[in-house]
């Protein structure tokens, strides 16, 4: 899907983010749920044969993430506004970046089906 990725670093007083997306004078914005960051932690392996297998569990790593579908989002350059929220709704932070839109191919370059996508770390 065509759309901006946001990744929040650790911080246990965020509640909620407002993404503005502007490409020149047209600005849209979007206010998206956050979902609870996680990372594979590993759990072992029962050895080291092909045939032996690896675990791994996932755990929460203090950050957010959300992504917001952008349907004409087009490559290159956005400027994007992240308010980061508590839960009162009061602004923690805000951070205005330029990011550049880039084709990605889910399935491999050689299958088609690029579309735009950026990420904005805040």
């Amino acid at each position: 899907m065509p759309g901006i990725s946001l990744d929040v670093a650790p911080r246990p007083d965020v509640a909620g983010a407002e993404v503005t997306a502007c490409w020149g004078a047209d600005c849209r914005t979007w206010r998206p749920d956050l979902h609870r960051a996680t990372a594979a932690e590993p759990q072992g392996c029962t050895g080291t044969a092909p045939d032996d297998t690896c675990s791994a569990r996932l755990v929460e790593t203090g950050g957010w993430h959300t992504f917001v579908d952008v349907a004409d989002l087009r490559e290159g350059p956005v400027e994007i506004t992240v308010v980061l929220t508590d839960a009162s709704g009061a602004e923690l932070d805000r951070t205005t970046q330029t990011a550049a839109a880039q084709l990605v191919y889910p399935n491999g370059p050689d299958c088609g089906g690029g579309v735009p996508q950026a990420t904005v770390p805040v």
